[in-house]
């Protein structure tokens, strides 16, 4: 990925052997190495890899000034379907505490204590460094800390502090260049946690879906290793097997200057992206999302999707994804989602259309299917607009449909709107018979 603009490399200063010395410890009272955790800490010591992931992605670093007093508060906000997520936070770090704003559907995890920020909160970030620009937000909290952190404050550190906060977050105007010793790692632990604050499972209009995570392009490092975590996924797949290896697409919003990065491939999806899902642990209601994101990449992945009842269960899913919000305007959704899950296994009693053993490609496996269900792809192509048909339907071919709609004859938009009574355009709906308002 090239970008025509500068970006500086940025790291945390080395930490006081005070701070270093407060580093969380295991259960066992041993601080947490990187390449030897003990046993008994291992899972603490993921979770703490997610909490650094997830702060990346939803964290923030604040210093105020409340009646002459500066005071520190590390926060995560997010919507209040997440309430057991952030409770489950301040269960593992045993600090802080978790708010809830009913009017605005929010909840807070909030740390602001100063003893508990200096030795619990600072000490995690040292141990396992922010890897987005958000680094260098903290870099400035802690050395706001460390002023603090003295008995007496002259007028002179509170003004160093005031200068410090005012140049974070959002009023932050200049990414200076911090020496940085080696690359950027994003481990599993981190990534699941960065997506479930910045990612994405997603299902387009039709059939496409696809994995993004998002960030602002001023983590340029960040998007680089999480690009080189991507593909660098292993899979089971043999040797010289056909199917591509994993690509990510990357593009920038020059209004936002957010990139995003995208994996699309069904393969790829199924083959790298899932096994690494599979044996993650999620804490988020983005958990629901996964779950639901799954089963429509298995109807795909093993060609249920191009049974009626199976692209119907699809749809259904792409329905609700990413919708499931308690405020929400969908009525029954707990009801839907559970009947979505009942009709999954279901289907799951039938023969899969693709034998996926071949280890061929999902494009292939299609085409080899519809050439033996030629006669299953209907032959009639009603198109409807604002409930009336379109001059010359129906059509006895998808070439002939997509002509009158001024495509090309050889174009995929009937077979990803038919049957599946979403607009094309938002206007156009294609249907293998005559909808039942319009009969006689």
């Amino acid at each position: 990925m090239n970008f025509k603009m500068g970006f500086y490399k940025f790291s945390t200063t080395l930490p006081s052997y005070e701070l270093v010395s407060s580093i969380p410890k295991g259960k066992n009272g041993d601080k947490f190495t990187e390449n030897e955790p003990n046993s008994s800490d291992k899972e603490y010591f993921s979770f703490l890899n997610w909490f650094v992931g997830f702060t990346d992605a939803e964290g923030n670093f604040l210093i105020s000034l409340d009646r002459g007093y500066i005071r520190f508060r590390f926060k995560i906000s997010m919507h209040i379907d997440n309430l057991k997520a952030l409770n489950n936070i301040k269960s593992k770090l045993n600090v802080g505490n978790v708010t809830i704003e009913e009017s605005r559907n929010r909840c807070s995890f909030v740390v602001q204590d100063f003893t508990e920020i200096r030795d619990v909160i600072c000490p995690i970030f040292i141990q396992f460094p922010l890897l987005t620009s958000k680094r260098l937000d903290f870099h400035d909290f802690y050395q706001a800390v460390q002023i603090k952190n003295k008995k007496y404050l002259s007028d002179a550190d509170k003004d160093k502090i005031m200068y410090l906060k005012n140049g974070m977050n959002s009023q932050r105007e200049i990414f200076k260049n911090i020496s940085i010793n080696s690359q950027i790692k994003v481990n599993s632990e981190w990534f699941i946690g960065f997506l479930e604050g910045e990612g994405t499972f997603g299902i387009k209009t039709g059939s496409s879906m696809y994995l993004q995570v998002a960030q602002k392009n001023t983590s340029i490092e960040c998007i680089n290793g999480i690009i080189a975590f991507l593909t660098t996924l292993k899979s089971n797949l043999p040797e010289h097997s056909k199917i591509l290896p994993l690509n990510v697409v990357s593009s920038i919003n020059t209004k936002t200057n957010v990139v995003s990065l995208v994996v699309s491939s069904v393969d790829a999806l199924y083959y790298y992206i899932l096994p690494l899902l599979d044996n993650s642990k999620m804490y988020t209601f983005k958990e629901m999302d996964f779950k639901l994101w799954r089963i429509a990449l298995i109807l795909k992945i093993h060609g249920y999707y191009y049974l009626p009842e199976g692209k119907k269960l699809f749809l259904d899913i792409s329905e609700v994804l990413n919708k499931r919000y308690s405020t929400e305007s969908i009525e029954n959704l707990d009801k839907i989602i559970a009947d979505i899950f009942n009709r999954y296994q279901s289907l799951l009693l039938i023969d899969p259309p693709f034998k996926i053993e071949d280890n061929i490609p999902h494009v292939n496996n299609v085409k080899k299917f519809n050439m033996e269900n030629r006669s299953n792809i209907p032959k009639t192509i009603f198109i409807y607009e604002d409930g009336k048909l379109v001059k010359g339907s129906p059509f006895n071919s998808y070439s002939s449909a997509h002509k009158a709609l001024g495509l090309k004859s050889s174009s995929n938009t009937c077979n990803r709107y038919i049957d599946t009574n979403r607009l094309y355009k938002s206007k156009y709906i294609f249907t293998s018979y005559p909808l039942s308002s319009t009969k006689g």
